[in-house]
């Protein structure tokens, strides 16, 4: 006997049959939701992996690009010397700005060696003389570019290879500092850089920077990268940023007479700023001397008193011609944010221009 359907089981049906439905359309937008996530992760992963392989295909393509330019700048300076610096400078001077569309010129250089070319009698003539002069400051191929600064390391003082009166020159009379300022940055300098542990009279070592709460402790030993030196007790963001111009790691030691700015000659053994100036102007005019006796015939008496009172000291650290170069060369992609910069140091060779030191960095 089949049960009999009332009224009011009829109104239950009706009422319970849309809810299931309701309930099964929750569940499949759910559903929607989750594949909808998935595939959102796994787009924003594989995104990612592009993104990364880009990245890492940028990052080749630049270093290429910066070693190339590097690369560039030699091959430019290896044709001064072997004969073709004024075809190169006047090459350079008719074509100022980039180009796309390779190199101009002969390529290849002429394989010749020319002995007085090495250290040339006069620096009037030495073919490395503003060796900037030689090369283009931008160039590339396609989308690959790179950006080239080129100066000689003896325009700048080797903050690892000056002495501590040399320092303090520089910084009271190249950058006009208060002279017990420059004093404590000349020492602090020294202690940074020295092996010992122990403060000069207006040093400081670890224990004067722990107790200023500084961020970086002193290593003990030559300064690696520039950028250290903010670091250093007494040096401040302004100081730094007067100072970085005219320093450099990567020279001998040794300061171009002839090429150094004013500030660097005025870190020289026995230089005043009466003689520093006498120098700036007879360089101005022409006068490039190619020894001391040549100081002491263009120079005034009272200029050459102070070079002559420390005269051994001053001609270890002198130079007249350009012996090196320091090539920096940023290299990236067009429309990547990736750049890679390699810095090379150069030297005389006979046959052209000899790699010495390079670096790359990110």
């Amino acid at each position: 006997m089949k049960p009999r359907v009332t009224h009011r089981n009829k109104r239950r049906r009706r009422i319970a049959h849309p809810a299931r439905r309701g309930f099964v359309l929750i569940a499949a937008l759910w559903l929607l939701v989750a594949l909808g996530a998935v595939a959102l992760d796994m787009s924003l992963r594989t995104k990612a992996r592009r993104l990364a392989a880009a990245h890492v295909l940028d990052e080749h393509r630049a270093r290429a690009a910066a070693l190339g330019g590097a690369e560039y700048a030699r091959a430019r300076l290896g044709g001064g010397i072997v004969g073709r610096a004024d075809e190169i400078r006047a090459e350079v001077a008719r074509n100022p700005r980039s180009t796309r569309d390779g190199f101009r010129g002969p390529q290849r250089l002429q394989e010749r060696i020319m002995q007085d070319a090495l250290r040339p009698g006069d620096p009037a003539e030495d073919p490395w003389r503003e060796p900037q002069a030689l090369v283009l400051q931008e160039h590339g191929f396609a989308d690959a570019r790179f950006q080239l600064h080129v100066r000689d390391t003896g325009a700048a003082l080797n903050l690892n290879e000056a002495s501590e009166q040399m320092l303090r020159q520089f910084f009271a009379q190249g950058l006009r500092l208060d002279y017990a300022l420059a004093d404590r940055l000349a020492q602090a300098i020294l202690d940074w850089r020295d092996e010992d542990d122990s403060p000069r009279l207006n040093g400081a070592e670890r224990e004067q920077y722990l107790r200023d709460g500084a961020p970086v402790l002193p290593p003990d030993r030559p300064f690696e990268e520039l950028a250290e030196l903010r670091w250093v007790r007494g040096m401040t963001d302004e100081l730094y940023a007067a100072a970085q111009p005219y320093l450099t790691l990567t020279s001998s030691g040794r300061v171009n007479l002839n090429a150094a700015p004013e500030p660097v000659l005025l870190a020289l053994p026995g230089m005043t700023p009466a003689t520093a100036s006498e120098l700036m102007r007879l360089r101005a005019a022409g006068s490039l001397p190619r020894r001391e006796r040549d100081l002491e015939e263009l120079l005034s008496t009272g200029a050459m008193a102070g070079i002559q009172a420390v005269e051994q000291e001053f001609g270890r650290r002198v130079t007249y011609t350009t012996d090196e170069v320091e090539i920096i060369a940023d290299g990236w992609v067009e429309g990547s944010s990736v750049r890679v910069r390699t810095r090379t140091v150069v030297a005389r060779a006979q046959t052209g221009a000899v790699v010495v030191w390079r670096k790359l960095d990110r």
